[in-house]
């Protein structure tokens, strides 16, 4: 494994790329929706100075190396539907944290499973990553599905404790390169 560039990312219909700071109302739109904060482990974004923040830290990441997740923008309209990338790098282990979330207006038209199979292809190829894990809490079966066609299996479920809610129950996925 090793820490490869920030490199913007492309499919049939979407274009991944560096968060900027425009986006940042983009990203409140989603993270701000208590449906989705219900899926994620993350905090739900209060004010837009949370998505700034968010999108702040990713800008320092690219600067330093290492960070990589990417704005999802769909080619036809250039809409802004969601971000996907690797929460964590885990050098010691070769493994790549995977993560996902889009607007809920652009769930259930294949755009998870098309960004994050180029997110896949980029740390199996460019990180040389040996593992990729994915995690959802156990009602997010959509997550599940996206998982599935992405050829990741079903590892285990542990529990995780989050700030504001009680312990829940998280279903971790993996694939082998």
């Amino acid at each position: 494994m090793h820490l490869a560039p920030f490199t913007p990312l492309n499919t049939s219909r979407l274009d991944l790329v560096a968060l900027k700071l425009e986006d940042a109302p983009f990203v409140f739109a989603y993270a701000s929706d208590p449906e989705i904060s219900g899926l994620v482990a993350w905090r739900q974004h209060g004010s837009l100075a949370d998505s700034r923040r968010f999108i702040a830290r990713s800008m320092v990441g690219y600067a330093k190396g290492g960070h990589y997740t990417w704005g999802i923008m769909r080619r036809t309209d250039e809409a802004f539907i969601g971000t996907c990338g690797f929460g964590g790098v885990d050098i010691a282990h070769s493994c790549g944290d995977l993560n996902y979330v889009l607007a809920r207006r652009y769930w259930g038209q294949g755009y998870a499973t098309e960004a994050a199979a180029a997110v896949m292809q980029f740390g199996f190829k460019k990180l040389r990553l040996r593992f990729i894990e994915a995690q959802a809490f156990q009602e997010n079966t959509a997550s599940f599905r996206v998982m599935a066609k992405l050829g990741l299996r079903y590892s285990e479920t542990t529990t995780i404790e989050q700030e504001s809610s009680p312990r829940r129950a998280v279903c971790i996925w993996r694939r082998e390169r």
